[in-house]
């Protein structure tokens, strides 16, 4: 795991995961976090679900994919670049079509839908 603050913007903190398995949920922790005006909290924990190929939480994740193939990467997209190689493209649209099915554990899901509203 590595970390650092966003040099684009100082608000946002970039956590890089490594060896994350698929369907669950896993939970990333800060420590000591101090906002911008100075107030502190001690531990700062964050649900994180998995599920490699959903792009969006529900079951349009292959025709949401296909409908950017081709595309350029941005910061509106890059969820269908599921295999993260920097294209959008056939070959994200069949990890897609190859994942169709899977779900999250329920505790998983209940923290998705409690997210959502």
């Amino acid at each position: 795991m590595s970390s650092n603050i966003d040099s684009n913007d100082g608000h946002n903190f970039l956590v890089s995961l490594t060896g994350v398995t698929n369907a669950q949920t896993l939970t990333v922790s800060l420590t000591n976090v101090e906002d911008t005006t100075g107030n502190l909290s001690a531990n700062v924990s964050v649900p994180m679900n998995v599920l490699v190929g959903d792009t969006n939480a529900d079951a349009v994740d292959v025709s949401q994919t296909k409908s950017q193939s081709g595309n350029a990467v941005t910061h509106a997209n890059f969820r269908e670049d599921v295999n993260a190689d920097g294209f959008i493209d056939a070959v994200d649209v069949s990890l897609v079509k190859s994942k169709s099915g899977f779900a999250l554990p329920n505790q998983a899901r209940e923290i998705t839908a409690a997210a959502k509203k």
